[in-house]
């Protein structure tokens, strides 16, 4: 039995371990094309709006209702983040290890999303199926607004999980992640990656784009 550290067994010497089965994620930050971006985004939350507004009006409210726009890929005015993002995705692929000589990077879907104004807009634990590439871009949020949470995607890992010494913080044995993004960020990640998104409380406005590349 053994219940404390051993003076020669070095186990927390990260420096040589490898890193087998890691799950490769990207972030950065471009705030400077929010407002851009945001504004070529209305016009599609107008139509989501408009699509749920006899729901709305029949309710009283939008209490816990996500505004989904079409897809929006094509839209010329998004072209600059369309190209920015797939190029990432394409180099990000070839990063990780896959050869994709023979292969061309598409957009199966591209979408903005707003959480209701009346708060409990949320996302239930998902991936997203047939897709190599997920993410996201952030257009409105704050420390008063939802986040997304990443799951631990490997089934047999969590049959054995133990409990984090420090909750906060990020090891290779947490089963969830708590990302808190500011407006302008930008996260790709493997399309097998699960996900959620917090309940939100309707403080302030929560809009984010939403891609899946294949």
């Amino acid at each position: 039995m053994y219940n404390e550290k051993h003076p020669q067994a070095d186990g927390s010497n990260f420096e040589v371990h490898s890193k087998f089965f890691w799950t490769p994620f990207w972030s950065n930050s471009i705030p400077e094309w929010v407002d851009k971006i945001d504004k070529a985004c209305q016009v599609h939350l107008d139509w989501a709006h408009e699509r749920e507004s006899s729901k709305v009006e029949k309710l009283g409210s939008d209490f816990g209702m996500v505004y989904h726009s079409g897809p929006i890929e094509t839209d010329p005015n998004l072209k600059e983040l369309v190209d920015y993002i797939g190029g990432t995705a394409y180099n990000l692929l070839e990063t990780w290890g896959n050869d994709i000589s023979n292969h061309k990077v598409i957009f199966d879907s591209m979408w903005v999303q707003e959480f209701s104004q009346n708060g409990g807009g949320h996302h239930r634990v998902h991936i997203h199926e047939n897709c190599h590439v997920s993410g996201f871009y952030f257009l409105k949020c704050s420390d008063k607004t939802s986040f997304p949470i990443f799951h631990e995607p490997r089934t047999g890992a969590r049959a054995t999980k133990l409990k984090m010494k420090d909750q906060k913080g990020v090891w290779p044995g947490s089963e969830l992640i708590h990302f808190k993004p500011t407006p302008g960020t930008l996260i790709i990640f493997p399309g097998f990656l699960e996900h959620e998104y917090a309940v939100d409380f309707g403080i302030e406005p929560f809009r984010f784009i939403h891609w899946n590349i294949q």
